[in-house]
Formats: structure tokens, sequence, C-alpha cells
């Protein structure tokens, strides 16, 4: 369950990359944390756990994404290598808001999910947690087909919620990752907004994935970036129909706050 800040008027939620030993999930994690903008993203650590690692890094979606006041800020958690005592991948596993589960490509991939799905579906049920209530994708490397190809993994990842991904080339990493924090993103709004209050402003994956990819880019060859950050929009009307949204524009390493200001002309659709 994401913890909230209050002191720091912060939400953290944690996403979890789950899996078999060899699947991948060090490099995925490298490769995600090399693309985000660095001014989003903390360090990316490692932790000793007994006999195993545990990788972890933080990063936020937009400069100015928040949730009622309060910013939005992911923590990413995954174990690398064989995991010699599953408790480090249960205690790993709580209060977890997103799950991300890798598997290898091919046949032998397809066995590994299966059994490590059961596993995570055990862990949770340990905190009181279903899967199929909980943010998740399935993230298979590199192959081909989807999960219909085993009953049990088709139950709870469909093909919206199946992302082939390439740790070579990084082809499907961050459009999983954009759209499992969208799902995570939805999931707070649920839980902490009011169900009368207007509807925030939808985050296309795509732009999503492909902000923290091309701007990170940009700023590694040294060229000056301009950008204009748009907080969640929530417009309230009463009354008045004049709505104010503060931005945040920035051009190489200026930048600038300033104001947009319009005004709603409301029309009722026809049927």
């Amino acid at each position: 369950m994401a913890v909230i800040n209050h002191a720091k008027r912060e939400i953290n939620a944690k996403i979890v990359y789950f899996g078999p030993p060899g699947c991948g999930k060090g490099e995925l994690f490298r490769f995600i944390h090399q693309r985000i903008k660095p001014s989003l993203c903390g360090p990316l650590k490692t932790m000793p756990a007994g006999q195993d690692s545990l990788l972890f890094f933080d990063y936020i979606p937009f400069e100015t994404s928040s949730l009622d006041g309060y910013r939005i800020r992911f923590h990413l958690y995954t174990m690398t290598g064989p995991v010699s005592n599953p408790g480090t991948w249960k205690m790993t596993l709580k209060g977890v808001d997103g799950i991300a589960l890798v598997t290898d490509g091919g046949a032998s991939g397809y066995d590994d999910a299966t059994d490590s799905l059961r596993v995570l579906r055990s862990m949770l049920t340990g905190y009181g947690r279903e899967l199929h209530k909980l943010p998740r994708v399935w993230l298979p490397s590199d192959c081909a087909g989807g999960p219909d190809r085993e009953t049990e993994l088709a139950a709870f990842f469909d093909a919206g919620r199946t992302v082939v991904c390439s740790t070579g080339t990084g082809e499907g990493v961050l459009p999983s990752l954009a759209l499992l924090s969208q799902e995570v993103l939805q999931a707070l709004r649920d839980e902490y907004e009011p169900a009368d209050e207007a509807i925030a402003a939808p985050v296309l994956q795509a732009d999503f994935a492909e902000e923290m990819l091309e701007v990170n880019r940009l700023e590694k060859r040294g060229e000056p970036v301009t950008s204009v950050t748009l907080p969640e929009l929530k417009v309230s009307l009463a009354g008045s129909t004049s709505v104010t949204i503060p931005l945040v524009v920035q051009h190489g390493e200026t930048t600038k706050r300033c104001h947009l200001c319009f005004s709603v002309q409301l029309k009722e659709e026809l049927p």
C-alpha cells in the first residue's frame, strides 16, 4: 500500500519486478534507470540481503505530477541472482502497489513464468493481497506468442497486460513501465480522490515513455531541451468560467514558472 509522507507532501508507491533467476531483471532495471531523465530519478542502489542482492531506485513521473497537492514518487525494487531465501522476496513484496512479472522467452520461459506466478500469488496471499486486484504486467523477454499458451497466466495477464521486452535493445521496457505506472496512478486516484471530483487529465502511455527516453537522450548529447510540464488538471467551475493553470517551462538549464489562462465555454452535447 502506498505510504503518505505528510511532511514532504509525497505519496510513495512501490513497484516490484518479480521473476526467476537469470530472466534479465538486473539488465532491465539498469536500462530503465539510464533512460529516465536524471532530474526525475534517484541513484540506482544495491543492498545485500543475506546472500541475495536487492536493487532499487526511485523516480517521479513528471516534475509537477501530483495527487491532491501531493507529489507522486515511485520506488522500484527487484532481486538479482539466485535468491537463496524466499523470505527476502516476500519482504520485498510487502506493501507493493504494482507488479511486473519478468520471465525468459521460449517454452522453458513459460514454465518459469507459471512457477513464478504461483510463488508470487502465494506470497501476496500471505499479506492478504490478491494479484488480480493489483496493477500488473507480464514481461516475457525476446519471445513470440502470448499468454494464451498458459491458461494460468492468461487468467491474470491478457494481451493488454503482456509486453514483450528485450534487455538488449530495450524494446518494450519503457512502454511497459509507463503502462504499469499509469495503472498504479489510477489506483491511487481511486483510493485518495473523492469520487465526485473532476477527473484528472490522463497521461498517454506512449508520451510518458517517449519523454523519459528522448529528453534524457538529448541531455546526454549536450543539446538544450525545451519542455513544458503540465500538472494533472482538475477543473472545478463554481460560477466562474476562467481557468488558470500553473506551468513550468524549461529550456536547457533555465526554468521559468508562468500561468496559462483561458476561459471555458460549456456547450451541451446533442443526442
